[in-house]
């Protein structure tokens, strides 16, 4: 089926417009992180994103929660709150440019997840872009002769969380739909994380709240708009958009925090980014050829 031109004008604004609110999330995050535990953060946006999905999601009825598939919407939710945890840990630790650019580099790990959950083959003209972006991870990480920058990997294995839970929501698409998915991966992943923060809200001014509260909200918005996007156009028409994300992590790194990106950062982000697009260029060719 041909996409038209007009709906992907659609996506990419769609596109561009979730990965500004995701970059301010990132930036009330790192502010709040100044004063409440990871934890805190992690479940009151939980609880504002279940508050905000529920019209949605009982709008059909009660019926629209039933499922087969429990066990998948569980461990996606488990994984998720993982994801979040690990890149909000990262940002309170590391510069937001490379905190962002890990998180990102969640769609090269993607092939590697498919192929350990299902053997399917990963083709050879994936295995190019996969090792430019992985000596990109690798420069990142910054192994040195005192050990890896734990910081840096626990960014990146939010990515790998990011992209289990990709392939996860792809296996339940089938037969859940959008709000279904978005309720139980709220539900879940709030189960998840809530009984770890109890008592970490005591003392918090409320600077620090109004920030947690924004999280939830825009993280909940960019996951409406992320949905809405990709059910406009491929996802290889609207990717490369995702790596705007980098940028507005290094400018408000720099704008707020005076961080400044060292050389290796910046070679890391051009070989990430250059393995996001090459695989983004890849997929287009192949959708052409099979059309």
């Amino acid at each position: 089926m041909t996409t038209s031109p007009s709906n992907v004008r659609r996506a990419i604004y769609l596109s561009l417009l979730m990965v500004t609110i995701a970059s301010t999330a990132a930036v009330a995050t790192k502010l709040a992180s100044s004063q409440a535990s990871t934890e805190a953060i992690v479940t009151v946006q939980y609880l504002i994103c279940l508050l905000l999905c529920l019209p949605i999601t009982l709008r059909p009825g009660l019926h629209n929660l039933r499922t087969r598939k429990a066990g998948l919407h569980l461990f996606r939710g488990a994984v998720g709150v993982l994801g979040f945890y690990l890149f909000y840990a990262a940002l309170d630790n590391i510069p937001m440019v490379d905190a962002m650019l890990l998180r990102q580099s969640a769609p090269l790990t993607v092939p590697l997840v498919v192929w350990a959950w299902s053997q399917e083959r990963i083709t050879a003209s994936s295995w190019l872009p996969l090792i430019i972006g992985f000596i990109g991870v690798g420069v990142i990480l910054r192994p040195s002769a005192e050990g890896l920058s734990w910081w840096h990997a626990g960014g990146f294995l939010s990515a790998l969380c990011l992209a289990i839970s990709m392939v996860a929501t792809h296996k339940l698409a089938p037969t859940e739909p959008a709000s279904r998915i978005l309720f139980y991966y709220f539900v879940l992943s709030l189960a998840c994380v809530a009984p770890f923060s109890i008592g970490d809200f005591s003392g918090l001014d409320w600077q620090i709240w109004l920030a947690m509260l924004y999280v939830g909200v825009a993280i909940y918005f960019t996951l409406r708009l992320y949905t809405l996007a990709y059910s406009l156009a491929p996802a290889h028409h609207i990717a490369p958009i995702n790596y705007f994300a980098v940028v507005l992590g290094g400018f408000w790194g720099w704008l707020i925090w005076g961080q400044v990106p060292d050389a290796w950062s910046l070679l890391g982000s051009a070989l990430v980014i250059a393995g996001g697009l090459l695989t983004v260029y890849l997929a287009r060719q192949r959708h052409a050829s099979v059309r």
